[in-house]
């Protein structure tokens, strides 16, 4: 899951545009692009709402721990967090102290599932 977190929501948005503009592109472009130069000539008039359609961006913990709440109740066993900001110490402290605490990850395995399991 791509995302971005800031303790401000301007700040967020901002740090996701600086840092993943180069990426919102589908293929073929992505593919056909060979230096970091024509990426960046690529993604010259990306917005940060453009952005924001490929990175969930907030400065809401809650809404981040709703969002990965949701993938927990769809069945998900792992989900890889990308803060795509350089700075990650802040954001490893506060989805560490705020965020995953509030996920409810603990639940029965289902019925189809014991009978597979091994003993």
């Amino acid at each position: 899951m791509h995302l971005s977190w800031a303790p401000d929501e301007a700040e967020a948005l901002a740090l996701a545009h600086d840092q993943w503009r180069t990426n919102v592109h589908a293929p073929p472009v992505s593919w056909d692009l060979d230096s970091a130069e024509l990426f960046d000539v690529v993604s010259e008039h990306v917005t940060p709402e453009q952005v924001a359609r490929t990175v969930d961006v907030s400065s809401d913990l809650g809404r981040h721990a709703a969002r990965l709440q949701e993938y927990a109740d769809l069945g998900f066993d792992a989900v890889m967090l990308h803060h795509v900001g350089r700075e990650q110490a802040a954001f490893i402290d506060a989805f560490g102290a705020e965020v995953l605490p509030r996920l409810d990850v603990t639940r029965p395995i289902p019925a189809t599932a014991k009978e597979y399991r091994c003993v």
